[in-house]
């Protein structure tokens, strides 16, 4: 009998001191204890397991025992676990009634009784055996329920045959002699009319043929007299170059007593090469005599002439792959030296774009005061084009690396990226903006989705004319994909451009220094990547929203 398997507890506290106390209370149970010092800890733990109970601290830091029940209660996966408040610091009706609403099955106040918390957690460690047994005697009773109607079936349909089969048997008894008059007659009409296949009888001992059907004339131009007339006359046709193989090979086959299939090549009487398979079946007596042969010949010369042709063609088929796997050891080396070219390439080309943005920038403070507004207007916009060039060769470079290197996915959690790339941009004060609360945790490319909210968020920020400003983040799931949409109550854009500024290059503001027209055909390059989709929804002082979709 095997041991019986152990369910799991969730217990959840941020005071390591409690867990350890409800530990040394439950380890009684000899159950699977879990431990979560948080609420995002224990959302975390149901993603990986399912728990027969949850024992959750009321009081918890950024998020309360509420606050992740709500949450529990929202996932299909947990919505039915049951589970238990505890707290130490409220004894009100309200509190308690605030818990048993959001589902819990009990609401204890510390210091808690060993003893009761004990035989409670144990009632539903209990309940939960028994309904996984339940769940499991029910698909066992499902599989019987279907064994047993597949064999009333099958009974049912064997009761039916053996009706059929005596009905058969009757008729077959009065038609008996009928039949076995004409079988004879039909088995001839049958092998005359072969036009593919000659059919064939022979002397097991001498290998004579004493029938041939007519159909030996159509194949190979051979009357049926000339193939009885002669004993070796089967002999002959056999190609010189395999005859005494294929002689030898037969009458061993007769000798152990097997029946066999050979193939070989024979002369037609037009002197044509023709391949035949020839299948070959042993008669025997009552006693298990062998008496003669019977068999049937196969042209098979269009099959083996195809044969041969694919088989040039694997030859062929060969030589591409080598080629092709030539071609990509190429392609890769070429590629090494691409990224090696663009490397270098953006180091040359920095160098000196620092060079005159420094030398721009001394001439203003070494002749400060002595620069007309033109001169002083001109060598501003060379620092503003300057800067822009450089900023053009960073998006070109990340535009580069879209979708060359391998990454690996990470759980993620999506609420904390978009902190991590606010705190980055670091939008001013009279910017707003809000994370919706239903951002999801799961397994992606972190790196590739933070990209892409860095450049939205920052593309918001950047072209906003107003003195404050709101962005909104929100999702929601799609079948298999998470849909993101990044809303802006900035100056909008005119539906015409819609398209255009997802292209590489492509910007509504042309002499901007900080926009290079690549940031948005960078997000559009990565969603594709992921098999996502990206799509804008905008007009002229209403703002705009970008929506993308990301696999789940």
């Amino acid at each position: 009998m095997q041991p019986e398997s152990k369910v799991n507890i969730l217990l959840v506290d941020d005071n390591p001191n409690n867990l350890l106390a409800l530990e040394a209370i439950l380890n009684r149970l000899e159950q699977n204890l879990v431990r979560a010092t948080s609420g995002r800890d224990a959302l975390r733990c149901l993603l990986k397991q399912d728990f027969a109970v949850i024992l959750l601290d009321v009081k918890m830091p950024e998020m309360d025992g509420f606050e992740t029940a709500t949450l529990i209660r929202s996932r299909e996966r947990s919505r039915d676990v049951p589970i238990i408040f505890l707290t130490a610091y409220s004894r009100n009706e309200q509190q308690a009634f605030k818990g048993y609403a959001l589902g819990a099955v009990d609401y204890l106040v510390k210091p808690l009784d060993p003893e009761i918390l004990l035989s409670k957690v144990a009632v539903f460690v209990e309940l939960y055996k028994k309904t996984d047994q339940i769940k499991q005697q029910a698909a066992q009773i499902v599989q019987l329920n279907a064994q047993l109607e597949l064999r009333v079936k099958k009974r049912t349909a064997q009761l039916e045959a053996a009706n059929q089969q005596k009905d058969d048997l009757l008729e077959r008894e009065q038609s008996a002699r009928e039949v076995a008059e004409a079988a004879e007659q039909r088995f001839k009409d049958l092998v005359n009319g072969l036009d593919h296949a000659i059919f064939w009888e022979a002397n097991a001992k001498t290998l004579q043929f004493s029938f041939v059907s007519q159909s030996s004339q159509m194949l190979l131009g051979y009357s049926s007299e000339q193939w009885l007339s002669k004993p070796d006359f089967w002999v002959n046709l056999i190609h010189p170059d395999e005859r005494e193989e294929i002689l030898q090979y037969r009458r061993q086959q007769i000798k152990q007593g097997l029946d066999h299939e050979i193939q070989y090549r024979c002369m037609s009487a037009n002197d044509q090469v023709v391949w035949l398979r020839d299948k070959a079946y042993l008669v025997r007596d009552e006693e298990g005599t062998i008496l003669k042969l019977r068999g049937l010949l196969l042209d098979i010369t269009e099959a083996k002439q195809a044969e041969t042709a694919l088989r040039t063609h694997a030859d062929e088929l060969t030589y591409l792959t080598t080629a092709l796997t030539q071609s990509n050891i190429l392609l890769e080396k070429r590629n090494k030296e691409l990224d090696q070219f663009v490397y270098a390439a953006s180091h040359d080309l920095k160098s000196p774009l620092r060079a005159i943005a420094n030398i721009a920038q001394w001439l203003l403070d070494d002749l400060q005061g002595q620069l007309s507004e033109e001169t002083q207007s001109h060598l501003e916009l060379l620092q503003g084009r300057v800067y822009r060039m450089d900023n053009l060769i960073d998006g070109l470079l990340q535009y580069y690396r879209v979708g060359r290197a391998q990454m690996s996915s990470e759980m993620v959690d999506v609420e904390q990226v978009l902190k991590d790339v606010i705190d980055n941009l670091a939008p001013e004060d009279h910017f707003t903006i809000e994370i919706d609360s239903s951002m999801p945790m799961f397994c992606t490319v972190k790196l590739l989705l933070q990209q892409v909210f860095t450049n939205l968020i920052s593309n918001a920020i950047k072209h906003h004319d107003g003195e404050t400003g709101t962005i909104k983040i929100t999702a929601q799931q799609e079948g298999n994909f998470y849909k993101f949409s990044v809303a802006d109550d900035g100056p909008g854009i005119d539906p015409q451009f819609h398209e255009k500024i997802f292209g590489l290059f492509q910007t509504l503001q042309p002499h901007s220094s900080h926009n290079t027209g690549i940031g948005l055909a960078l997000v559009k390059k990565i969603v594709d990547g992921e098999k996502g989709t990206i799509t804008i929804e905008s007009q002229e002082g209403k703002g705009t929203t970008i929506h993308f979709t990301w696999p789940a």
